[in-house]
């Protein structure tokens, strides 16, 4: 058995979840990590027991040459060094959102497939158990035709930063069941009710210090429409509540005969409704699966779900690799998870239904800027 040598860029917080998933695999061997600041560096050194750590992602691509590089930055790092390790020949797994625009997101999916490496995005809803479930319910019935989604943001954030935290995540989940879209129609407040405009565009951070790194953004709170290619239709809420809850987040899917749904960002929480109409009288039945639910042990896990998820991601990667296919969360679609992001504030601008795939491939709040003498 092949034994894949893997290294992170980016120590942090992920870094260490994604070391923990790696460490967690017998047929992966966790090989050297690169990270700018000295303490972060210091500290995942001792704490996974590895000693070729780098301030200098390339450095370390050039003299440990990996099978697979994990980049767990923030986004402005992920365009640069996913074209690096590609052009090295190294398969890439890379966080989420993919890049900062839709140009250097093509970009980077294309030197993928020049070099013939394959490239992951973590959009770590892709792997759950629960999925295939859903997927196999509608196959045979059981909420009779799927017509309609219904999604929801956590909440915590104003919607601007939230379509690039976790949007990225809400809209790839929405694309696993629905399929392409085919095209957006979204509107975009402030808190106090008005339309948001040019002047109130800002930097993630400028909005909230705390955040990722996420570039311009706008909207405090968003509703955004979509047309997917098969038929279904969908809105998505993004409506800024003060307090964040989890269990908010996900999606209804919505047929002729019931209506799943499905909820949490890294865990699953499903249930069933059945009937033609959503009747206060006819409950919900939670569905369980336990082999995500539970632990090896078959106890809940305090952060139940992400370790076994990243884990299933790094397996995905490797059999892509091995197999010669896409990875489930593949670069492709991270792609289209960003348009979707970028059709939402286009369609917000243009006050109009907005089509996939957009034309311009920059990003559109700053050609917004650019137009109106901001930028």
């Amino acid at each position: 058995m092949k034994i894949y040598r893997i290294a992170i860029i980016g120590l942090g917080g992920m870094g260490n979840n994604h070391a923990l998933a790696v460490q967690a695999d017998d047929g992966c061997q966790l090989v050297g990590g690169a990270e700018i600041n000295p303490k972060r560096a210091r500290a995942w050194k001792e704490c996974f027991g590895v000693d070729a750590v780098f301030d200098d992602y390339e450095k370390m691509l050039d003299q440990l040459e990996p099978d697979i590089v994990i980049n767990s930055t923030q986004s402005p790092l992920h365009y640069a060094p996913t074209l690096a390790a590609a052009q090295r020949g190294i398969h890439i797994f890379c966080e989420k959102p993919m890049a900062r625009n839709l140009a250097q997101a093509d970009e980077m999916v294309q030197v993928c497939d020049d070099h013939k490496v394959k490239l992951a995005i973590n959009h770590i809803k892709r792997v759950s158990l629960y999925n295939n479930h859903v997927l196999n319910l509608i196959k045979k019935g059981e909420i009779g035709q799927l017509i309609r989604l219904r999604a929801a943001d956590k909440g915590g954030r104003k919607s601007g930063n939230a379509l690039m935290a976790m949007g990225t995540h809400l809209y790839d989940w929405m694309r696993l069941f629905a399929g392409d879209v085919e095209w957006a129609h979204a509107h975009l407040l402030q808190l106090d009710g008005r339309e948001s405009t040019v002047d109130d565009i800002k930097d993630a951070q400028e909005i909230n210090p705390k955040d990722q790194n996420d570039g311009l953004v706008l909207g405090e709170r968003c509703f955004a429409s979509f047309r997917f290619k098969g038929g279904v239709h969908a809105e998505a809420d993004f409506l800024a509540e003060a307090q964040g809850n989890d269990r908010g987040y996900g999606i209804d899917l919505i047929g002729t005969e019931g209506r799943i749904a499905v909820r949490e960002s890294v865990s699953t929480t499903m249930f069933i409704h059945r009937g033609q109409h959503h009747l206060p009288e006819q409950g919900w039945e939670q569905i369980h699966i336990e082999e995500e639910d539970s632990d090896e042990e078959g106890q809940p896990r305090k952060n139940r779900g992400r370790l076994f998820l990243q884990h299933l991601m790094i397996k995905d990667l490797i059999a892509a690799i091995e197999e010669d296919r896409d990875p489930v969360a593949s670069g492709r679609g991270g792609v289209a998870s960003m348009e979707m992001i970028n059709l939402t504030w286009e369609s917000h601008r243009c006050r109009e239904r907005v089509y996939a795939p957009l034309t311009s491939r920059d990003h559109p709040l700053e050609r917004w800027r650019r137009e109106e003498g901001n930028g």
